[in-house]
């Protein structure tokens, strides 16, 4: 499966855990940025004539891609279609919302794109949270946002939660979880807090302003799954959970190793076996697309089997499906199940890991120490060769 990524920088403001490359929204900007990501796209389609008329799927993130007046979107739409990519014939098109740029107009232009799945950030329904960790909108916003998205019929739509936020309590998540689960909603997603060094909120952890409880980590995330696999939904990921039918399809692709390309600053790909990703930083970023995208100006990174083996191990346990021990033979490593056993069995023991006919899920508190499962199986397969 192949699969487009489009990456749209604009934020009405940067929140305070934000290290992506983003940066305040600026109109005079948003032309200048429509032009050089088209023209990104139509260098990327010269060097690798009909490869994009393969993509499956297209996702729409940042940033905040519903800040992008509806103008430049359809432009970018337009030069997408223009090469292959037309919306009408993918099987999901997605696009990242924040409440405060989320209303009729906003969400009518996209649907009248080809739009058809939307992920709204609400992080929290905790008004003293919104402002300790900068988000620009209010409670009642998000909740007229989530509103207005779930009304329209045929728009899957799937809504984030963050939790283990700086003051925040188990009972307030697992209040959040209950909340949003309550709305008519296919799919939801909550992510642990990661204390960027680089961040605003970062630095005020590092001079002892604020503090994270990482003891509060394990219940917030358990109880999380407990409530919303009471209303129906099923894990699929360590941090996604869908109605059956509704898992998002762009994401998978990336979990299973397949193929996409990425448009706009620092947007990463994945094609040939190679990972590589054009400068970052905007003003490098579109220097780079108007000298005509040369390829000694992109960062690469070619997978050797070491990298291949980790990825594989940490994409699929982090799955619901688990990791096949066919899919490590494919990789050339031979009796998998036995090379592994000492390692298998100890969380096994712990009853963190599961062997179901030749697949090893992760179980129970098992979700919770997933990178140290993955580590330990990888160092048991590296030392082994």
């Amino acid at each position: 499966m192949f699969c487009v990524y489009l990456h749209i920088p604009f934020c009405k403001k940067v929140c305070d855990y934000c290290d992506f490359r983003v940066m305040p929204a600026q109109s005079k900007l948003y032309k200048e940025y429509t032009d050089v990501i088209c023209k990104q796209i139509v260098c990327f389609e010269s060097e690798r004539p009909g490869l994009l008329k393969a993509t499956e799927t297209l996702y729409l993130g940042g940033g905040t891609p519903s800040a992008l007046p509806p103008t430049y979107l359809r432009q970018i739409f337009e030069c997408l279609a223009s090469v292959g990519v037309a919306a009408g014939r993918l099987r999901e098109v997605s696009m990242e919302f924040n409440p405060e740029s989320t209303d009729e107009y906003t969400v009518e232009s996209a649907l009248s794109l080809g739009v058809n799945r939307v992920s709204l950030g609400l992080q929290t329904f905790d008004a003293d949270l919104l402002k300790l960790v900068g988000r620009s909108h209010s409670v009642e916003r998000g909740l007229e946002s989530l509103r207005l998205l779930t009304s329209k019929p045929n728009l899957q739509v799937n809504a984030d939660l963050m939790f283990d936020l700086p003051g925040q309590t188990v009972d307030g998540f697992l209040a959040d979880v209950d909340r949003l689960s309550d709305f008519p909603l296919n799919h939801v997603s909550f992510y642990g807090l990661n204390v960027s060094p680089r961040s605003r909120l970062g630095h005020r952890v590092s001079r002892g302003e604020l503090s994270v409880n990482e003891d509060l980590y394990e219940p917030m995330y358990l109880g999380g799954v407990a409530i919303l696999e009471r209303k129906g939904f099923e894990r699929y990921e360590v941090s996604n959970f869908a109605k059956p039918g509704f898992e998002s399809s762009h994401n998978r692709n990336y979990w299973d190793r397949g193929e996409y390309a990425g448009f706009g600053p620092g947007a990463h790909s994945y094609i040939g076996g190679t990972r590589f990703y054009a400068p970052e930083i905007y003003p490098r970023w579109k220097d780079y697309v108007n000298s005509e995208c040369p390829a000694d100006a992109l960062m690469v990174d070619r997978l050797n089997r070491d990298d291949e083996l980790m990825e594989l191990i940490w994409l699929s346990l982090r799955q619901s499906k688990g990791l096949r021990f066919e899919d490590l033979r494919a990789l050339g490593i031979d009796n998998p199940e036995s090379r592994s056993a000492a390692c298998v069995n100890k969380w096994i023991r712990k009853d963190f890991v599961i062997n179901k006919n030749g697949i090893l899920h992760l179980k129970g508190r098992g979700w919770i120490f997933m990178d140290e499962i993955v580590t330990d199986l990888a160092n048991a397969y590296s030392n082994l060769e």
